[in-house]
């Protein structure tokens, strides 16, 4: 049996939904190196989100050197397609509390179990050895307090150092992502989970090799892992898109809310997952191409105004009504503040309120 040395920290499981099938058992995608700035047709999810060893455990045991790597692959990358397949299923409006715990625990491994914060804590180290250099004694010697570990070694020691300390970084990576891992599911359990449709093919969904984006409500920037106003989000395929909502929003529910967006939509959510990435896009053939298109096009000073004048009175509108509605229940004066929303121009192509208001409808309410 061949030793699993090529680790895949984006599942293979999750790559193939933005790839074409070559074969039975190839799937191709394109990806951008936004270091390199260059495009690469029509790679093989084999071959991208993998680092050598990076889930390998520094033991003499054969038994347990390849323990974490084998549990990702029987726990997650296995039990993606079934997570996938109930989300992106429109007939599925709820699941039981075992599914939603499921779905939680897999799709947010994605955040966890990528090196993106191992490789910043490796480079902070480095920067940190490294200007102990011009502090050396006579001797060469460096002597170092690092977070309360006193370390004494020769300058030209410091590659080895180096070598050691990053070994150490791994070692604590593997032990204290699987326990914030384990945290952030039970602490995000109750939340509202959203499943996104974009009807528009025209602009077609992107990941990348951090795919996961947690960030807060207003200022759509990180304001730490345990905020309560975090938004959670996730790219499921070229169309569907997975939200999980503040536990300001939490109700328990097991319920999926399903909700279809526009290209608009996938503007402002491809630009999320470009700057997350840490170094590379991925799509399915050509839809790396339209991204930059599209990014170009709201680029233009003008299409950018109307595009952000239109996402913020919709916003600003839906949660005014939204209020009004908590306030009064379905009153007459919301009643005819859907009215007005209904027709308005930002409001025509609007398939979320359209399906609100003939569930008003059905109910007699509208």
């Amino acid at each position: 049996m061949s030793k699993p040395v090529r680790q895949h920290y984006i599942p293979r499981s999750y790559l193939k939904n933005f790839a074409t099938q070559k074969d039975k058992k190839t799937f191709l995608v394109d990806a951008y190196n936004l270091e390199a700035e260059n495009l690469i047709e029509n790679i093989s999810t084999k071959d991208i989100c993998l680092e050598k060893h990076i889930y390998t455990i520094e033991t003499n045991d054969p038994a347990k050197k390849f323990a974490l790597e084998k549990y990702y692959a029987d726990n997650v990358d296995s039990e993606y397609p079934n997570i996938y397949k109930i989300l992106t299923d429109k007939s599925i409006k709820s699941v039981d509390k075992n599914q939603k715990w499921q779905i939680l625990y897999v799709c947010l491994s994605l955040y966890f179990r990528t090196p993106h914060y191992l490789n910043q804590h490796n480079k902070i180290t480095n920067e940190i050895l490294d200007n102990t250099v011009p502090y050396a004694n006579k001797e060469g010697i460096i002597t170092l307090d690092y977070f309360g570990k006193k370390v004494t070694f020769h300058k030209d020691a410091i590659e080895e150092v180096k070598k050691e300390f990053n070994l150490e970084n791994k070692t604590i990576f593997h032990v204290k992502h699987l326990e914030q891992w384990m945290n952030f599911v039970h602490f995000k359990y109750g939340c509202v989970i959203n499943v996104i449709e974009i009807e528009d093919k025209s602009g077609p969904l992107i990941t990348c090799d951090n795919p996961v984006s947690i960030r807060h409500m207003k200022t759509n920037k990180f304001a730490g892992l345990f905020d309560v106003n975090s938004v959670i989000t996730l790219p499921l395929d070229p169309y569907h898109f997975l939200e999980i909502h503040p536990n300001t929003y939490a109700d328990g529910d097991t319920k999926i809310n399903r909700l279809i967006h526009d290209k608009d939509f996938s503007f402002t959510t491809n630009g999320i997952t470009q700057s997350n990435a840490s170094n590379w896009l991925i799509g399915k053939s050509g839809t790396i191409d339209t991204h930059f298109k599209i990014q170009e096009h709201y680029e233009n000073p003008e299409n950018g105004e109307a595009f952000v004048d239109k996402a913020k009175f919709r916003a600003e509108e839906m949660q005014r009504i939204l209020s009004l509605t908590e306030k009064e229940g379905f009153s007459k004066t919301v009643i005819e503040e859907y009215k007005k929303l209904e027709k308005h121009p930002y409001f025509k192509d609007d398939k979320n309120l359209k399906e609100h208001i003939a569930m008003m409808k059905a109910n007699g309410l509208f």
